[in-house]
């Protein structure tokens, strides 16, 4: 039986549901090398950004939308029980952003995108499957398949072993936006408030926050895209590089429920601006070079040296313990 058409804006408007994380403690960043090759030279948030989402929003058509017969709209009440308790490994929040997210938005995608996707012929046999004697009506039936204008996440791994979800069309290698997975174990609040400011960019090994821009630098140079997204499934944020990839825009954190706006109308408003849809997001840099540099030292936030607690130095006839910085992200990720 054929899905009935969806009201998009209406679809759009539901918050993710809650999922826990429990995921190993030391999920850190690892080795942070030297990046000669970086060229950022700004960073800015993105103001108003949850009122340019529901302008975007608000300009959708108001009728329902028929889906493509071949990839139908995923029901909330159905994927649910697809989705994870808890989140343990990075392979459940992937597994997760693809079940429900990310497959809304492609499926909303592909519909745009393939349009009507019925036409009408006459038919050559009756509803007994006898040939026909040319006193039926014509009668819709679907339009043959077409995966080349179908939307769809590429799983992608990158060097450091990192899980990427990139949005293509069909079978082509031109990627459109890439959703980057983290989780509090390797990026905490702290981290986050770090990363999303604006300034002047240096790169500072020694602060998270920098690193973690770099990360995003050279994703986005290897795969050939300047659109992004981070998400934990608790916290989002969507940012972009300019062209040459001298100066990147973010957007504030958008929490896993927010309803004003949601994510999923965030997410469709930053995959219509990576593919230049008219309303997306427009790229103009703010000159941001006379305010304070960003990215000092990220300072310890570990209780053995916070001074919470009285230093003990270590015996140097033991094996070292383990800390956040010394895991690399691909022991938590294979």
């Amino acid at each position: 039986m054929p899905q009935p058409p969806v009201d998009v804006r209406k679809y759009f408007g539901q918050p993710l549901p809650h999922i826990p994380e429990k995921f190993p403690i030391g999920s850190g960043t690892g080795p942070r090398a030297a990046w000669p090759e970086g060229t950022l030279k700004g960073v800015e948030v993105i103001p108003n950004f949850g009122e340019l989402v529901k302008n975007y929003i608000a300009t959708l058509p108001t009728q329902p939308l028929q889906p493509d017969p071949y990839h139908n709209y995923p029901k909330f009440a159905v994927v649910r029980s697809q989705l994870p308790q808890t989140f343990r490994t990075a392979q459940d929040l992937q597994h997760a952003l693809k079940v429900l997210p990310l497959s809304v938005v492609s499926s909303v995608l592909t519909a745009y995108e393939g349009g009507p996707s019925g036409y009408t012929v006459t038919r050559r046999v009756d509803a007994a499957g006898y040939e026909s004697d040319g006193g039926e009506e014509d009668g819709p039936v679907n339009a043959p398949r077409d995966d080349t204008k179908a939307f769809n996440w590429r799983f992608s791994k990158s060097p450091m072993g990192a899980g990427d979800l990139l949005l293509v069309q069909g079978d082509s290698n031109k990627v459109d936006l890439v959703i980057r997975t983290t989780n509090s174990s390797a990026f905490a609040q702290e981290d986050w408030n770090e990363f999303i400011v604006t300034g002047p960019f240096h790169y500072n090994a020694k602060s998270k926050a920098s690193w973690w821009w770099s990360r995003q630098w050279g994703a986005c140079k290897r795969l050939n895209t300047r659109w992004f997204a981070i998400t934990d499934w608790k916290r989002w944020t969507f940012g972009c590089f300019s062209d040459d990839q001298t100066h990147a825009w973010i957007s504030p954190i958008i929490q896993y429920d927010s309803r004003d706006p949601t994510v999923l109308q965030a997410l469709f408003y930053w995959a219509q601006s990576s593919r230049g849809k008219e309303g997306g997001f427009q790229k103009v840099a703010t000159d941001v070079s006379h305010l304070p540099t960003l990215f000092p030292d990220t300072p310890a936030r570990r209780v053995s040296v916070s001074g919470k607690r009285d230093y003990v130095p270590r015996d140097l006839k033991k094996a070292k313990n383990a800390n956040e910085s010394d895991i690399e992200e691909s022991d938590v990720e294979e």
